[in-house]
């Protein structure tokens, strides 16, 4: 039905949300047991029902979340260690993408990532969202802008540490 590929763009789909590995399996495992009950024929609209039943699912889980919040005793917060030889191959470093995602809302995150990652036009989210072009584009100039704001300050508070 749905090869490793798709499995995997789930995943990092999942990942784009919950910022969480563990909880992006348990999603993804969610929406596909849900998928097998009533998934349609066309595997392009099977991947784009899962994706729509993971995002739906994470809502309901943020939603929870909200009101009644709890905390999680693995989560250790300590930095991920990177091998000195890769490190000229880095563009991005990790913690100030981690540290980016981290001020993103839910929502910001998903259309980060189905327009940066998975590399959807502004018309494929529209139609996928049920939204207009239009929006989507100012959604994305609002969520550009705000990554420059962000980088921005980091760079001055970076700047104005250092002298």
């Amino acid at each position: 039905m749905l090869d490793r590929d798709t499995l995997n763009r789930l995943f990092r789909y999942g990942c784009s949300l919950t910022r969480n590995e563990q909880s992006s399996y348990d999603l993804l495992q969610d929406a596909l047991e849900a998928s097998l009950r009533k998934a349609p024929r066309d595997p392009e609209a099977t991947v784009q029902y899962i994706r729509s039943i993971m995002r739906n699912r994470f809502i309901d889980q943020y939603r929870r979340s909200q009101r009644f919040p709890e905390s999680d005793l693995d989560d250790t917060n300590e930095p991920v260690p990177i091998d000195s030889r890769m490190l000229e191959d880095v563009v991005i470093a990790q913690h100030d993408v981690e540290t980016m995602m981290a001020r993103l809302q839910p929502m910001e995150r998903e259309l980060l990532f189905l327009w940066a990652v998975e590399g959807y036009t502004a018309r494929e989210l529209a139609e996928q969202t049920g939204t207009s072009r239009g929006t989507i584009l100012s959604r994305l100039h609002r969520l550009k802008q705000k990554i420059i704001r962000h980088t921005q300050a980091d760079e001055r508070r970076t700047e104005g540490g250092a002298a």
